[in-house]
């Protein structure tokens, strides 16, 4: 009898844990977006037509912390060149003061020559400020450090 009562209250317990264990689903959308824009700032002198196509999928786990996982084709042309970028980065808004970005934002092959942008590993802002907290891996678009894309795009 002692063994059926220490069962149903080992049982009881561990649906107790169970239950408190498990939280809410986080809300979740899926969208897709297509946008151009000119960049006159990368390459100075240059201006750099962006388009990007990408889908998003945003996951909202509270109202002050959600992850968005976003996938896409960057195409960057200038002066009769075309690159592409493919990117792949999950984007964490802890709170409202703090950004991390994780992944590939920009990986820009040139046919032949290799990498002449490859911005990817992680990185975290402070939103307010702007400052960075942490960054860790290669950041060249970030950093300023595209040299080889505008000597790329500048050569005819």
């Amino acid at each position: 009898m002692k063994t059926i009562h220490l069962l149903a209250a080992t049982l009881a317990v561990a649906a107790t844990v169970a239950g408190a264990a498990t939280a809410a689903t986080p809300e979740k959308d899926t969208s897709f977006g297509s946008f151009t824009f000119e960049d006159t700032t990368t390459c100075p002198g240059i201006t750099i037509t962006q388009h990007n196509e990408e889908r998003d999928t945003v996951l909202e786990f509270s109202a002050s912390r959600l992850a968005v996982q976003r996938h896409g084709v960057a195409t960057l042309s200038a002066n009769g060149k075309t690159l592409t970028s493919n990117f792949s980065a999950k984007i964490f808004i802890d709170d409202p003061d703090t950004v991390k970005v994780v992944g590939t934002v920009y990986n820009i092959q040139v046919p032949g020559a290799g990498s002449v942008v490859l911005d990817a590993g992680n990185i975290a802002f402070d939103f307010e400020t702007g400052d960075v907290l942490y960054i860790h891996g290669p950041h060249e678009q970030f950093s300023g450090d595209v040299a080889a894309l505008c000597g790329y795009l500048a050569d005819p």
